[in-house]
């Protein structure tokens, strides 16, 4: 599929190019897919990718985000060509962090080293402290996205450390928290993205409607886990919300006193969902051009709203696994809109 669709071709055809079963990007003739060229504020021992390494590391990212993170992919494929290539390298280093727990046997020592190995990465990338290693997502970095920033890009590494441990979260506050640092530094990062690939410098994107909207995600995020997680006899409902439909996490993973179970997840779904609104409702403090990209972490939660009340809010339910039909159309639909 190619991006550079003309204005003129009918939208029906549009839409069905799009939701084709495998979409692709084509980034043959892209600007941001030429590799940059060294500037007298590059650290000294950063190597520039040769065009053929960025452009076989950018298909790594591509299909690493395909694979593992389809809402994010198909966004991606309505964002601006230029800043394509500087969101998939964004999106694969996300995934790389965030499966961490999966790529490893245990979730303390090995996992612990293997994100400190992403914080170092970036810190040789960004700040000049060491060498970048010889891996993709990396590589891709280096050639496509060098204006990120190296706060943002930390603090996702950061944020999951110190939930290494499948400890419970306390409170809703720190859930909240959780969101903001972690999906609400993705977000902005893929502003900057944006911002950056239209000429921009200047934030504009308000940090309120990010916050809201990444503190729903984590809050649904949990909801759509919870099923999975008690499998393994892991809880990471909020204590809060527990205690206050007097039930206990042995309570999850033995599936007694059903009903409590179900109203607190109710309860869970309802703050998301509440705080998904409040982000709309502070849609114009987002320009449209950098509205993109908010959708993917919009229509994740909008699928987990769904899918809970349809699946009478059971965690064991497999309506909340299934991925969200026609997802490319609702895509499409914001684009058109200016909506998220």
């Amino acid at each position: 599929m190619s991006l550079s669709t003309p204005r003129s071709l009918s939208l029906p055809l549009t839409l069905a190019r799009f939701s084709s079963s495998s979409p692709s990007p084509d980034f043959s003739h892209l600007p941001g897919a030429r590799t940059p060229k060294r500037s007298s504020s590059s650290p000294r021992n950063l190597r520039i990718p040769s065009p053929d390494a960025a452009r076989v590391a950018l298909n790594h990212c591509v299909d690493l985000v395909k694979k593992h993170d389809k809402a994010s992919y198909l966004a991606t494929l309505l964002m601006p060509p230029k800043a394509q290539p500087h969101v998939f390298a964004l999106l694969a280093a996300n995934v790389e962090i965030a499966l961490t727990r999966d790529k490893v046997s245990s979730v303390s020592t090995t996992a612990m080293y293997r994100l400190k190995f992403w914080r170092d990465t970036f810190s040789a990338i960004y700040k000049g402290e060491g060498l970048v290693p010889q891996q993709p997502v990396a590589t891709a970095l280096v050639a496509f996205a060098r204006s990120s920033s190296f706060d943002l890009l930390d603090q996702l590494a950061a944020t999951r450390q110190r939930t290494i441990g499948d400890r419970p979260f306390n409170t809703m506050q720190e859930v909240y928290a959780y969101g903001r640092d972690s999906t609400g530094a993705l977000i902005r990062l893929q502003t900057q993205a944006l911002r950056h690939a239209a000429g921009g410098d200047e934030k504009t994107t308000s940090d309120e409607a990010i916050d809201r909207l990444a503190e729903a995600h984590a809050a649904l995020t949990l909801v759509r886990s919870a099923g999975p997680f008690t499998l393994r006899r892991v809880v990471l409902l909020p204590e809060e919300i527990l205690v206050g439909e007097g039930i206990t996490p042995n309570n999850v993973v033995s599936g007694k006193n059903p009903e409590k179970l179900q109203a607190a997840v109710k309860r869970l779904v309802e703050m998301g969902s509440s705080r998904l609104d409040s982000s709309r409702l502070l849609r114009a403090s987002v320009p449209r051009g950098e509205r993109a990209a908010l959708w993917a972490t919009a229509a994740q939660c909008e699928h987990v709203v769904k899918s809970a009340a349809k699946a009478k809010y059971d965690i064991r339910s497999q309506l909340l696994q299934r991925p969200r039909a026609l997802m490319a159309w609702r895509l499409l639909g914001w684009r058109m809109s200016g909506g998220y």
